[in-house]
């Protein structure tokens, strides 16, 4: 068979470009540390390797979702640790409030102390975190959720949550609004009395004791009122939940109970004047505002106790605070256990999330990480490859009819 001279240069010119390229190749994945520098190396591991970055780059998401969502829960439950301190505060001073022996002197000192506490929940409702957002405004960060008016405090934010995607299957609530935390109270919230703003007796309310829970009517709110006829002072019991009344003009006799429906029973001392009235509420909106319940006790201790009836008022708005402290505190307490369950599942997700990443990472390596050894190897058997190559073509070079 004869060959060509042409021939033989572009054959042996192929077989070293083609051992050039060899060479080349597994030098670029010796640099890289990959064994897949092209998608055309390996079509389906490429494919798969492409598919794993991609889960792992939602995993790292995820993680970042749950970075801020822990940042949000943290900065919520710093202020509602001073909120729960500064309502056990609150309770200590109500109980020296009430204590006979006090001048009015002595409970102006007490609403100065809530005043300063009152101050500070204030605040505390009005905090802002690192990026200066209103921690209890809802969705609009942007707007103060408690103004001052007319010493009271109004809730200006929305209802809105602030939800964040923490994992595939989890989505989590970041944050909690003002009303849940300082304007709400649990399921089992105690009931709360409260007299009547105009009450010119001395009438003041007593404990509420519950008689049957599962009464059709337990939950309902009770009005008490009071009229005097002849001398003689009798009192009405209705429902205002229903409109129906319970207890028709009965004479009063103080600290004999008064039943409020089959499932309660409140007594009630002193000596009502004619259009006084009660009111006993298991969750009223007005009730539920702690800075203005707060507000409230601070306005009765300055009102002084110079009169039976001013001595009244001050009983029956400790009594009424009490139990509205008691719930707020119940509620707060709620609303930082359920913190305190979302950051406890935040730590768990960190964890499957590590566990998920590291497998991410593990399964990546085997789709693309080189092996040293093989490649090392096939990089010199490449080398020696293409030196032979070079040497054939040398040596087929100096062949000649000539040297025959």
């Amino acid at each position: 068979m004869r060959l060509s001279t042409n021939s033989i240069y572009s054959m042996s010119m192929q077989s070293i470009l083609r051992q050039q390229g060899k060479v080349a190749e597994v030098g670029q994945q010796l640099a890289s540390g990959k064994k897949i520098v092209t998608p055309a190396d390996d079509p389906r591991a490429a494919s798969q390797s492409l598919v794993v970055s991609q889960a792992s780059a939602v995993n790292d998401q995820f993680e970042a979702s749950r970075t801020a969502a822990r940042r949000n829960l943290s900065s919520e439950e710093a202020e509602l640790d001073q909120v729960t301190k500064a309502l056990q505060a609150v309770t200590p001073l109500l109980v020296k409030a009430g204590n006979g022996t006090y001048s009015d002197a002595d409970r102006n000192s007490i609403a100065t102390e809530l005043e300063g506490i009152y101050a500070q929940m204030l605040g505390s409702a009005n905090a802002q975190d690192g990026n200066g957002r209103y921690i209890f405004s809802g969705h609009d960060g942007d707007r103060q959720p408690f103004v001052e008016s007319g010493g009271r405090v109004s809730y200006q934010g929305d209802e809105g949550l602030q939800n964040l995607r923490v994992d595939a299957s989890r989505m989590m609530a970041t944050n909690d609004t003002g009303t849940r935390v300082f304007a709400s109270v649990t399921d089992s919230a105690q009931y709360v009395g409260t007299a009547d703003a105009g009450n010119a007796g001395t009438g003041v309310f007593g404990s509420i004791n519950v008689a049957n829970s599962s009464s059709a009517d337990f939950g309902n709110e009770f009005q008490v009122s009071f009229s005097e006829s002849d001398g003689e002072i009798r009192y009405t019991v209705a429902n205002a939940s229903t409109g129906e009344t319970v207890v028709a003009d009965q004479p009063y006799v103080a600290g004999e109970p008064i039943e409020l429906g089959d499932s309660m029973r409140v007594s009630i001392k002193g000596t009502p004047a004619d259009g006084d009235g009660f009111t006993f509420a298991y969750d009223r909106d007005e009730d539920n505002n702690i800075l203005n319940t707060i507000a409230s006790v601070i306005d009765v201790l300055k009102k002084g106790t110079d009169t039976p009836a001013a001595r009244a008022a001050l009983e029956n708005g400790l009594n009424s605070a009490h139990r509205k402290v008691s719930n707020s505190l119940d509620n707060v307490l709620t609303v930082r256990a359920s913190l305190g369950s979302r950051l406890n599942e935040l730590d768990t997700l960190d964890t499957v999330g590590d566990a998920r990443s590291l497998n991410y990472d593990t399964t990546r390596s085997q789709l693309e990480d080189l092996d040293y050894m093989s490649a090392y190897s096939e990089y010199s058997l490449a080398q020696v490859a293409l030196q032979f190559s070079q040497k054939t073509f040398t040596d087929i070079q100096k062949l000649s009819m000539f040297n025959l």
